[in-house]
């Protein structure tokens, strides 16, 4: 009988998850950021703004969704005691899907004109097309995905931590 894996490592796995879509949103971000002022990219086409979509996965939607194919459930769980939490039913084996956030980047085309007829990138009209990035909603979006990141991070430290102290009994 194969040996099932440590508790600890789903843990780190679903941080590790969480870590991967924090970079993802910082980097749309940043590339939002960086090309706030282009108005085609290299191929030609005006630039589009990106936007990260992240979907939470939970234990539950995972062992339906390897038992019986493409069936989505979500739950919440419901207690009467904030200190309570609900245990795993089945112990996680080594074919066990990573929990976590699933994201997917996603391109908005929001753009905003400006009359600039001189521009080599001007309509018929004199409007550059330029990609709707809001500094200052990116800006806002860079820091939640590194405080994110940062939390996740504490995780996967609390984690080896209790490790380490497990091994020196």
């Amino acid at each position: 009988m194969p040996m099932a894996p440590p508790r600890f490592l789903p843990s780190m796995q679903t941080a590790s998850r969480g870590m991967r879509a924090q970079r993802r949103k910082l980097a749309a971000a940043t590339e939002n950021l960086a090309n706030t002022n282009t108005s085609r990219t290299a191929d030609g086409d005006p630039y589009a703004v990106k936007r990260v979509a992240q979907e939470e996965r939970s234990a539950e939607y995972a062992r339906l969704q390897r038992s019986q194919g493409d069936i989505r459930l979500e739950t919440e769980l419901e207690t009467t005691d904030s200190r309570h939490f609900e245990e795993p039913t089945q112990p996680l084996g080594r074919d066990a899907e990573v929990m976590g956030p699933e994201t997917e980047i996603e391109a908005v085309e929001k753009e905003r004109l400006e009359y600039d007829p001189s521009h080599p990138h001007a309509d018929e009209e004199g409007y550059v097309h330029y990609p709707d990035v809001n500094v200052a909603q990116e800006m806002a979006r860079m820091t939640s995905a590194n405080r994110a990141y940062e939390a996740n991070l504490t995780a996967v430290d609390a984690t080896k931590k209790m490790v380490r102290e497990t091994f020196k009994i």
